[in-house]
Protein backbone atom coordinates (compact mmCIF):
# COMPACT_ATOMS: atom_id res chain seq x y z
CA UNK A 1 0.00 0.00 0.00
CA UNK A 2 0.95 3.21 -0.62
CA UNK A 3 1.87 6.00 1.97
CA UNK A 4 -0.73 7.57 1.03
CA UNK A 5 -3.62 4.81 1.05
CA UNK A 6 -1.73 3.73 5.09
CA UNK A 7 -2.24 7.44 5.92
CA UNK A 8 -5.37 8.11 4.88
CA UNK A 9 -6.51 4.54 6.42
CA UNK A 10 -5.01 5.40 9.28
CA UNK A 11 -6.61 8.30 9.28
CA UNK A 12 -10.23 7.06 8.71
CA UNK A 13 -9.50 4.42 11.26
CA UNK A 14 -8.96 8.01 13.87
CA UNK A 15 -11.90 9.43 12.72
CA UNK A 16 -14.04 5.92 13.45
CA UNK A 17 -12.71 6.07 16.98
CA UNK A 18 -13.19 9.48 17.84
CA UNK A 19 -16.88 9.47 16.42
CA UNK A 20 -17.86 6.45 18.13
CA UNK A 21 -16.55 8.20 21.52
CA UNK A 22 -18.68 11.07 20.74
CA UNK A 23 -21.07 9.36 20.04
CA UNK A 24 -21.11 6.36 22.26
CA UNK A 25 -21.36 3.71 19.83
CA UNK A 26 -19.11 1.13 19.90
CA UNK A 27 -16.85 0.30 17.11
CA UNK A 28 -16.29 -3.27 16.08
CA UNK A 29 -13.67 -4.61 13.74
CA UNK A 30 -12.63 -7.64 12.33
CA UNK A 31 -10.12 -8.86 9.70
CA UNK A 32 -10.29 -11.37 6.91
CA UNK A 33 -8.10 -13.92 5.03
CA UNK A 34 -8.95 -13.99 1.44
CA UNK A 35 -5.83 -16.26 0.85
CA UNK A 36 -6.99 -18.56 3.33
CA UNK A 37 -10.03 -17.96 2.22
CA UNK A 38 -9.52 -18.82 -1.73
CA UNK A 39 -7.30 -22.08 -0.60
CA UNK A 40 -10.27 -23.17 1.74
CA UNK A 41 -13.34 -22.64 0.09
CA UNK A 42 -14.02 -25.77 -1.95
CA UNK A 43 -15.62 -24.25 -4.97
CA UNK A 44 -13.03 -22.01 -5.15
CA UNK A 45 -10.36 -23.95 -5.05
CA UNK A 46 -12.46 -26.37 -8.12
CA UNK A 47 -12.24 -22.79 -10.44
CA UNK A 48 -8.37 -22.22 -9.57
CA UNK A 49 -7.75 -26.18 -10.81
CA UNK A 50 -9.90 -25.70 -13.95
CA UNK A 51 -7.75 -22.52 -14.71
CA UNK A 52 -4.41 -24.23 -13.52
CA UNK A 53 -5.63 -27.07 -15.99
CA UNK A 54 -5.97 -24.91 -19.13
CA UNK A 55 -3.04 -22.46 -18.32
CA UNK A 56 -0.94 -25.71 -18.15
CA UNK A 57 -2.32 -26.89 -21.58
CA UNK A 58 -1.67 -23.05 -22.76
CA UNK A 59 1.68 -23.16 -21.30
CA UNK A 60 2.43 -26.66 -23.15
CA UNK A 61 1.79 -25.38 -26.38
CA UNK A 62 3.49 -21.99 -26.22
CA UNK A 63 6.71 -24.34 -24.94
CA UNK A 64 5.90 -26.90 -28.04
CA UNK A 65 6.05 -23.87 -30.42
CA UNK A 66 9.19 -22.68 -29.07
CA UNK A 67 11.21 -25.79 -28.69
CA UNK A 68 10.00 -26.26 -32.56
CA UNK A 69 11.59 -22.79 -33.45
CA UNK A 70 14.68 -23.74 -31.16
CA UNK A 71 15.01 -27.34 -33.50
CA UNK A 72 14.51 -25.53 -36.83
CA UNK A 73 17.32 -23.01 -35.76
CA UNK A 74 19.36 -25.66 -35.03
CA UNK A 75 18.79 -27.68 -37.61
CA UNK A 76 19.90 -24.33 -40.15
CA UNK A 77 23.01 -23.95 -38.22
CA UNK A 78 24.14 -27.56 -38.55
CA UNK A 79 22.81 -27.86 -42.55
CA UNK A 80 23.99 -23.55 -43.41
CA UNK A 81 26.68 -25.14 -45.30
CA UNK A 82 25.23 -27.32 -47.41
CA UNK A 83 22.23 -25.70 -48.25
CA UNK A 84 21.84 -23.67 -51.14
CA UNK A 85 21.20 -19.35 -50.86
CA UNK A 86 17.21 -19.70 -51.53
CA UNK A 87 17.14 -23.14 -49.46
CA UNK A 88 18.72 -21.07 -46.65
CA UNK A 89 16.43 -18.33 -47.03
CA UNK A 90 13.25 -20.61 -47.26
CA UNK A 91 14.26 -22.11 -43.87
CA UNK A 92 15.15 -18.67 -42.07
CA UNK A 93 11.66 -17.43 -43.09
CA UNK A 94 9.76 -20.54 -41.62
CA UNK A 95 11.61 -19.64 -38.61
CA UNK A 96 10.29 -16.38 -38.89
CA UNK A 97 7.19 -17.34 -39.48
CA UNK A 98 7.25 -19.64 -36.42
CA UNK A 99 8.46 -17.17 -33.88
CA UNK A 100 5.37 -14.63 -35.08
CA UNK A 101 3.00 -17.75 -34.79
CA UNK A 102 4.77 -18.08 -30.89
CA UNK A 103 4.41 -14.31 -30.51
CA UNK A 104 0.89 -13.88 -31.57
CA UNK A 105 -0.32 -16.56 -29.41
CA UNK A 106 1.66 -15.66 -26.36
CA UNK A 107 0.13 -12.21 -27.08
CA UNK A 108 -3.35 -13.97 -27.15
CA UNK A 109 -3.49 -15.87 -24.84
CA UNK A 110 -0.89 -15.67 -21.80
CA UNK A 111 -0.74 -11.82 -22.40
CA UNK A 112 -2.16 -9.76 -19.94
CA UNK A 113 -5.01 -8.99 -21.89
CA UNK A 114 -5.38 -12.52 -23.30
CA UNK A 115 -7.44 -15.40 -22.56
CA UNK A 116 -5.58 -16.26 -19.55
CA UNK A 117 -6.54 -13.48 -17.71
CA UNK A 118 -10.33 -13.43 -19.05
CA UNK A 119 -10.70 -17.11 -18.45
CA UNK A 120 -9.71 -16.53 -15.10
CA UNK A 121 -11.91 -13.63 -14.31
CA UNK A 122 -14.72 -15.67 -15.62
CA UNK A 123 -14.09 -18.07 -13.22
CA UNK A 124 -13.13 -15.99 -10.19
CA UNK A 125 -15.78 -12.85 -10.39
CA UNK A 126 -18.79 -14.88 -9.08
CA UNK A 127 -17.00 -16.76 -6.36
CA UNK A 128 -15.28 -13.49 -4.94
CA UNK A 129 -18.43 -11.68 -5.48
CA UNK A 130 -20.22 -15.03 -3.12
CA UNK A 131 -16.98 -14.23 -0.97
CA UNK A 132 -17.66 -10.38 -0.30
CA UNK A 133 -21.95 -10.97 0.12
CA UNK A 134 -20.54 -13.70 2.52
CA UNK A 135 -18.26 -11.06 4.31
CA UNK A 136 -21.05 -8.38 4.01
CA UNK A 137 -23.60 -10.54 5.52
CA UNK A 138 -21.70 -11.15 8.31
CA UNK A 139 -20.92 -7.68 9.09
CA UNK A 140 -24.51 -6.57 8.82
CA UNK A 141 -25.35 -9.48 11.18
CA UNK A 142 -22.57 -9.11 13.67
CA UNK A 143 -22.19 -5.42 13.68
CA UNK A 144 -18.89 -4.94 12.44
CA UNK A 145 -18.18 -1.40 11.64
CA UNK A 146 -15.34 -2.77 9.63
CA UNK A 147 -13.84 -5.90 7.82
CA UNK A 148 -10.13 -5.92 7.01
CA UNK A 149 -8.20 -7.72 4.63
CA UNK A 150 -4.96 -9.36 5.69
CA UNK A 151 -3.90 -10.51 1.89
CA UNK A 152 -2.33 -7.16 1.62
CA UNK A 153 -0.20 -7.67 4.17
CA UNK A 154 -1.37 -3.97 5.42
CA UNK A 155 -2.34 -5.51 9.13
CA UNK A 156 0.75 -5.94 11.11
CA UNK A 157 -1.12 -6.95 14.39
CA UNK A 158 -4.82 -8.21 15.20
CA UNK A 159 -5.87 -10.00 17.99
CA UNK A 160 -6.87 -13.94 16.67
CA UNK A 161 -10.61 -12.89 18.07
CA UNK A 162 -11.01 -10.40 15.40
CA UNK A 163 -10.78 -12.95 12.50
CA UNK A 164 -14.09 -13.42 11.43
CA UNK A 165 -12.44 -15.48 8.42
CA UNK A 166 -13.96 -19.08 9.99
CA UNK A 167 -17.40 -17.22 10.02
CA UNK A 168 -17.02 -16.61 6.30
CA UNK A 169 -15.76 -20.25 5.76
CA UNK A 170 -18.97 -21.03 7.20
CA UNK A 171 -21.35 -18.90 5.90
CA UNK A 172 -19.84 -19.69 2.17
CA UNK A 173 -20.67 -23.15 3.20
CA UNK A 174 -24.25 -23.09 4.03
CA UNK A 175 -25.13 -21.56 1.06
Amino acid sequence: MSSGKLSLAVLFLIVLFAASSVFGQQVKIGYVDTNRLKMEYKEYAQAKARFDEQLAEWQNYADSLQAEIVNMQEELNTQRMLLSEDKRRQKEQAILQKQMEYEQFAQKILGPEGEAAKREYELSKPLIDKINAAINLIALRDNYSLILDTAGGDILYAKDEMDVTNKVLETLREQ
